[in-house]
């Protein structure tokens, strides 16, 4: 370089600067909504013995909602343009919240993001969480 330092820092975060607006640039595009094909393969590759009976599909395709066989069950949704999924198993608490067509789900530790589905589903998937639910 220079030898100068405030000629190789700023040249430093330049390319720096570059490379980030071409990544955002290029990435910067809509995520597609998660599909139920979707799910079930990310589901499946990530639990292989859970069995998913019905789903709560975001209206926004931004989550599902999964019960499975036994009182599980496992959310599947986006982070970034990957999916990622918790499972619930039978005895965890769950916390949830209806408010108009919109059920909010978490649970009770630390570390599950709270998740928001949407949907005319919404309260009787809330009624079907409520004696799991910990209010």
């Amino acid at each position: 370089m220079t030898g100068n330092l405030f000629i190789d820092s700023s040249i430093s975060l330049l390319a720096i600067g570059s490379m980030v607006l071409l990544a955002w640039l290029m990435f910067r595009g809509p995520v597609p909504p998660i599909t139920m094909k979707e799910a079930a393969g990310r589901l499946a590759f990530d639990e292989p013995d859970f069995q998913p009976l019905n789903w709560f599909i975001d209206c926004d395709g931004r989550s599902a909602l999964v019960e499975g066989a036994g009182g599980e069950y496992a959310l599947v949704s986006r982070l970034g343009v990957d999916l990622v999924t918790r499972r619930f198993p039978p005895g965890i608490a769950l916390k949830t919240h209806l408010d108009g067509d919109g059920l909010t789900v978490f649970a009770t530790d630390i570390t599950t993001r709270s998740v928001r589905l949407c949907g005319p589903d919404a309260a009787q998937w809330a009624s079907k969480l409520a004696p799991i639910s910990d209010k």
